[in-house]
């Protein structure tokens, strides 16, 4: 992987302690699915000062995820922020819309190297995700604060009608 800022974030992860803080938040989210059949997924934005030291390459928020396994979500990108997803549990089939068509990047926990764990996306990319069997827990790294970011998401493949929203509100 040549994404040095992916780089920095996942040896701060493993050197800093920064995943043994992240296993309440982790271990919260995975009940809330697991609670509620219903919902594709559960998720929630990291306070700013969660990790107790600025997050690396000009990171100002980061998201932890819990993704239903065998889910798929539609097309989004966010015009605002260059997303860096990092897995932390099972798999997914990030894909991402470069030169014309969707080209695959899968992301699986189990792999050793950081360009099988992690996808680095940059601002206003459309990108879509499609979850393995069991349930696909990650963090979302963005380079705009959560109160800021935005999603759009299209409808259908048609990228010309989107919907744009705040992803907290």
């Amino acid at each position: 992987m040549n994404d040095l800022v992916m780089i920095e974030l996942d040896r701060f992860l493993h050197e800093s302690g920064g995943l043994e803080k992240l296993s309440p938040v982790l271990t919260r989210i995975t009940r809330t699915l697991d609670e509620s059949p219903n919902l594709p997924q559960a998720w929630e934005p990291l306070p700013d000062n969660f990790f107790g030291e600025p997050l690396p390459g000009g990171i100002v928020s980061c998201w932890a995820f819990a993704l239903r396994g065998g889910g798929k979500f539609t097309n989004e990108r966010h015009p605002n922020s260059w997303q860096r997803s990092i897995g932390v549990r099972g798999s997914a089939l990030f894909e991402v819309y470069d030169q014309g068509r969707w080209q695959p990047r899968p992301v699986a926990v189990s792999g050793s190297n950081l360009a099988e764990r992690a996808v680095s996306i940059p601002p206003n990319v459309w990108h879509r995700i499609a979850i393995g069997p069991e349930t696909f827990v990650s963090l979302s790294f963005h380079t705009a604060p959560a109160s800021e970011l935005i999603e759009e998401t299209c409808v259908g493949d048609d990228f010309a009608n989107t919907k744009r929203r705040l992803y907290h509100a």
